[in-house]
């Protein structure tokens, strides 16, 4: 299976994710090498996630990193593809996956796990050394039609200020034709459950987004391998058909604040504690169950429909799919 973005396309992508009407934060040499935003960046970033509800930062992985774990989980698909357990987001139907990420400690690279440029703008929102909570993976599978309903991954009541954070990483060049998500700009600002569909999933009413789409539209931004994006939970959004022969995969890794004491547990081998203990910027080992080194990754899913989004032990928010399919009134088409 050839995975090489051509560089063509890439240069394409490049151009086209200027066009669009969504800002972003491009880090310097400089920021490269002391691995810090700087104040101005800090600055952007802020209010750039505060008035979409998400912030894109390009430049901010190492390739090497993204290509090792690349690597990695196209192997792990081929396997995945066949097994049981396998997570379908919102029915097979939507070509769209999720998929553990690999987690041995060669793979549990700094820039990928623990990313210093997207704690600087989460410290800044959630407070200092934010807390993950959740590794996960999504992926839309190679010519896959399908789509997803309109949605928000957080459908349980919130308070009026973020508190779940999303870090999303992207391992190479996501665009329309391969399935870039689509983002609804704004949305978590007067988030509430009165707009979801059903009241234990995150669907959105057709009638509620089809008046936002009257006044702000979503985008489908294209965004460069290397890049990472910080998004509130609460933001809507929704995956989209990759007509391409390869899969396309973004990396997601929830974080909430040190002080909500969020249930989510990670599952990471013995062997990494040192490693986890060194990253100072967050908090892993909180959250983290220690477990014999050759577990089975790929068969201990860290399923976001079925976490506790509480910080109250006794108290379980958990998501349960409706048996029913995404039809077009779950999704919108620009008319």
């Amino acid at each position: 299976m050839n995975t090489t973005v051509p560089r063509a396309v890439s240069s394409r992508v490049a151009r086209l994710k200027h066009k669009l009407d969504v800002d972003r934060v491009h880090i310097s040499g400089e920021e490269r090498r002391s691995l810090r935003l700087s104040k101005q960046h800090i600055s952007k970033g802020l209010e750039i996630f505060h008035r979409n509800g998400f912030v894109i930062l390009e430049n901010a992985v190492k390739h090497s990193s993204l290509e090792h774990i690349h690597r990695k989980m196209l192997e792990d698909i081929r396997k995945d593809r066949t097994s049981s357990s396998i997570r379908w987001n919102q029915g097979r139907a939507s070509g769209n996956i999720s998929q553990p990420i690999p987690c041995s400690t060669e793979y549990l690279h700094e820039d990928v796990w623990a990313n210093r440029f997207g704690v600087d703008i989460m410290e800044n929102i959630i407070g200092p050394r934010p807390q993950l909570s959740m590794a996960t993976s999504n992926i839309a599978l190679p010519e896959a039609n399908g789509r997803q309903a309109v949605h928000s991954d957080y459908y349980c009541h919130h308070f009026d200020f973020p508190v779940f954070l999303e870090v999303n990483v992207y391992l190479h060049d996501v665009w329309r034709c391969n399935g870039a998500t689509e983002f609804w700009p704004g949305t978590h600002q007067g988030y509430s459950k009165d707009d979801h569909r059903y009241p234990e999933v995150g669907w959105i009413k057709e009638e509620v987004f089809s008046a936002r789409a009257v006044v702000s539209p979503p985008i489908q931004p294209a965004v460069l391998k290397g890049s990472l994006m910080v998004r509130d939970l609460r933001c809507w959004h929704a995956g989209r058909a990759n007509e391409t022969n390869d899969p396309r995969i973004i990396l997601g890794f929830i974080y909430s604040p040190s002080w909500y004491g969020s249930q989510m547990r990670l599952k990471l081998p013995s062997s990494a504690k040192p490693l986890l203990g060194s990253w100072n910027q967050i908090e892993t080992l909180a959250s983290a169950d220690l477990v014999a080194d050759d577990f089975d990754y790929l068969a201990g899913h860290q399923d976001i429909n079925l976490t506790q989004f509480a910080s109250d032990p006794n108290v379980a928010y958990t998501q349960k799919e409706p048996c029913i399919s995404v039809t077009s009134h779950d999704y919108w088409t620009n008319p």
